[in-house]
């Protein structure tokens, strides 16, 4: 009995350690992630965020940190970022600006060093976000050999927007949201799983989802809102 007690103390201790060693903790109940620039609601309490996010501390910083779910592996983040002035950003401001589509445009040949570091697909699509029409895309990557064979999908958001307190760049500003899961290929049922998983909770993110300084007059000016439009995933 005496040895029980202790080896059920040694576990509890064990236990208790690897919490409280946790670099993350799990979301409350309707808890707002919020920046200085975007606030939303997390999907529900599976999910868990860095400990050192602080709802009212961090609110003021211009990143926002990553959502982990409690089933290992995936993850989404929704943020801004500056505008660069890259070749393709200018688009995202024009009313008939130029989105990559699969669909339309058809998918780039692989490269070889698509090839060697196992990309099997690339995609594109067009969506919209809080009535902003977005750039979205997806590709995924196998990974692992003979042991283990194992695949990740990675996807991105992008938005361009004005922002009412962006001194720089006419106000030009982007709006980001990226998610990804990583499964076994070899359980097709789990790949279903966690990417289902993954596209609700951002879907439901998205549907709460606040940008704060956003300069709405001038977007509807400019032929930038789209009432008409709302957020659809992928189908890839």
């Amino acid at each position: 009995m005496r040895n029980l007690i202790t080896s059920i103390s040694l576990v509890s201790i064990v236990i208790l350690f690897s919490a409280c060693g946790s670099p993350f903790r799990q979301v409350k109940p309707n808890e707002v992630i919020e920046s200085k620039y975007i606030s939303y609601l997390v999907p529900n309490i599976d999910w868990k965020i860095d400990k050192e996010y602080n709802h009212e501390r961090d609110k003021y910083k211009s990143g926002t940190y990553y959502l982990d779910h409690l089933i290992e592996n995936i993850e989404f983040q929704i943020y801004t970022s500056k505008y660069m002035g890259g070749a393709y950003e200018p688009e995202f401001f024009r009313k008939d600006g130029y989105y990559y589509d699969t669909d339309i445009d058809g998918q780039k040949p692989f490269t070889e060093n698509d090839k060697r570091t196992g990309l099997t697909y690339r995609k594109s699509w067009v969506t919209y976000v809080n009535n902003i029409k977005c750039s979205g895309g997806v590709f995924s990557r196998g990974f692992g050999g003979s042991y283990y064979s194992g695949g990740v999908k990675f996807y991105g958001i992008y938005c361009g927007y004005y922002d009412l307190q962006e001194s720089k760049n006419d106000g030009k500003r982007f709006l980001e949201i990226h998610y990804r899961y990583t499964h076994n290929t070899q359980k097709a049922e789990e790949a279903i799983e966690r990417e289902k998983l993954v596209k609700d909770a951002v879907k439901k993110a998205v549907s709460t989802l606040k940008l704060k300084n956003i300069d709405i007059p001038r977007m509807k000016k400019e032929g930038l809102i789209h009432d008409d439009k709302e957020f659809e995933s992928t189908k890839w």
